[in-house]
């Protein structure tokens, strides 16, 4: 399930690299208290920054560092075409098999499809904020106990 977290993170990163009157670039750090997620994949997240470029005329680049409450940190880097589309990992990334597809509907509404194996596992919609200070994403999910569970990540324009 924390391998769905990160994964969730890091789809909320997709979907701001897919904007193309771009509010979303520059650096996003996530804001805990009011964030939702099962308790044992944020327990141990002290501080998640994502920096979103563009890296090229077709290209937007994404890190996200989460760090733990341990120290321990955990980077993960990807690119994906600013039309939108699945991300490619250059470190760090989702599960074997599973792939992230993103659907922009505008500037700030975009649904990211999970696939594992081909197959959809769930959505989530992502929006940003019309002063462009919050990014939020949302999905429903099942908890590693198969009950269903709804993530709501928030991210503050730093």
């Amino acid at each position: 399930m924390r391998r769905i977290m990160i994964l969730f993170l890091a789809v909320f990163v997709l979907a701001g690299t897919v904007w193309a009157q771009d509010p979303s670039l520059g650096k996003w750090k996530l804001n805990l208290a009011k964030s939702k997620a099962p308790p044992s994949e944020m327990a141990n997240v002290k501080e998640t920054v994502i920096e979103m470029r563009a890296l090229d005329a077709n290209t937007y680049e994404s890190i996200s560092t989460t760090i733990q409450k341990d120290g321990k940190t955990e980077v993960t880097k990807w690119t994906v075409p600013i039309s939108g589309g699945v991300q490619k990992y250059q470190q760090g990334g989702p599960a074997q098999g599973m792939s992230i597809v993103a659907a922009k509907i505008d500037p700030h509404h975009i649904v990211n499809v999970y696939l594992q194996d081909g197959k959809q596992v769930f959505l989530m919609q992502m929006n940003i904020s019309p002063d462009g200070k919050t990014f939020t994403g949302s999905a429903k999910v099942t908890d590693p106990q198969g009950k269903p569970f709804e993530y709501l990540v928030v991210y503050d324009k730093q």
